[in-house]
């Protein structure tokens, strides 16, 4: 008896992974035609900002490569008004860096404008549309994510044929410091966000539509986010009749930096495929073993007639 009662406390969820599952089920419930859209540039398709905070400098620039794509985020230091000095906020991570973009990619989309007035000038408004909870741990790093976004800049390069094709892209352009009550420490929170000339227009040609509820019910892993963007964008651009193989040390240069092992690398990622899998249904993508992945065309998370209205 006192074995089973031992038993059914490892298998009692905490409150944490029973909200995950409730997001997971509620997205695998709904229909697509009823998910919401938000858009991702297609820049963070093919590269992926960190998705844990770098063991960096605070001036170093953070970089990564995948086949002829690179992608490297320059912090760019902020004069504390206050002290009058300059410092670094650091480089943008994680899942709330991803989902933080993709909702100012959609607003900025939605309106037109590349100037975004962000809702009731609340942090707390606008974390409760992202869809995160409302407690203080949140809403500071919300704070800071957003921080750490608009002080950096991003340069994409591409190695093409005709030679390497460079592309600055400052994400934000304009925005409002003020101080907290510690001189040492910088809050953003503007009543507007104004994006770049040069990424809106990328965003304009090249967004990626992904369903919101996706999104969310994946916001406790940045890899997982990575790779339903991934095939998101991908997935409904390989030709009919001719799947793409992708091997597992070609998966692991882009999604798993962070692993040594290759077997470590897979364990883990495949249980991360399946998790996409599950929310991302219409993904019609094929295990082989330890040779790697076939990925088949399929529709995209988002019905086309929901994009174009």
């Amino acid at each position: 008896m006192k074995e089973n009662l031992d038993k059914d406390k490892k298998l009692q969820l905490s409150p944490v992974a029973k909200r995950r599952n409730k997001l997971i089920y509620e997205a695998y419930q709904e229909e697509p035609d009823d998910r919401e859209i938000l858009f991702q540039s297609s820049v963070m398709s093919h590269c992926y900002l960190p998705r844990r905070e770098p063991d960096l400098k605070p001036n170093e620039i953070w970089q990564t490569e995948s086949g002829k794509f690179s992608l490297y985020v320059m912090p760019m230091p902020i004069r504390n008004p206050v002290t009058h000095e300059m410092q670094y906020l650091g480089l943008p991570y994680g899942v709330k860096a991803r989902i933080i973009l993709a909702t100012l990619n959609t607003i900025a989309l939605k309106t037109q404008n590349r100037i975004i007035g962000m809702p009731a000038n609340s942090v707390t408004d606008f974390n409760n549309y992202m869809g995160f909870s409302e407690s203080g741990s949140q809403v500071n790093a919300v704070r800071d994510q957003i921080s750490r976004l608009a002080s950096c800049v991003v340069r994409m390069t591409y190695d093409g044929n005709e030679g390497q094709t460079n592309i600055n892209m400052p994400i934000v352009s304009g925005f409002t410091l003020f101080p907290e009550k510690k001189p040492d420490q910088l809050v953003l929170w503007p009543s507007q966000i104004e994006l770049s000339d040069a990424y809106f227009h990328n965003l304009m040609e090249h967004a990626v539509p992904l369903a919101k509820s996706h999104l969310v019910a994946l916001s406790n892993n940045a890899t997982a986010i990575d790779w339903y963007t991934f095939l998101a964008h991908r997935l409904h651009r390989v030709p009919q009749g001719k799947p793409q193989f992708l091997t597992w040390q070609t998966i692991k240069q882009q999604f798993g930096g962070d692993y040594t092992r290759m077997t470590d690398f897979r364990t883990n990622f495949k249980k991360i495929h399946r998790l996409v899998k599950s929310l991302y249904t219409e993904a019609r993508v094929e295990e082989k073993g330890t040779r790697g992945l076939v990925l088949y065309n399929s529709i995209t998370p988002i019905p086309k007639k929901l994009i174009f209205n």
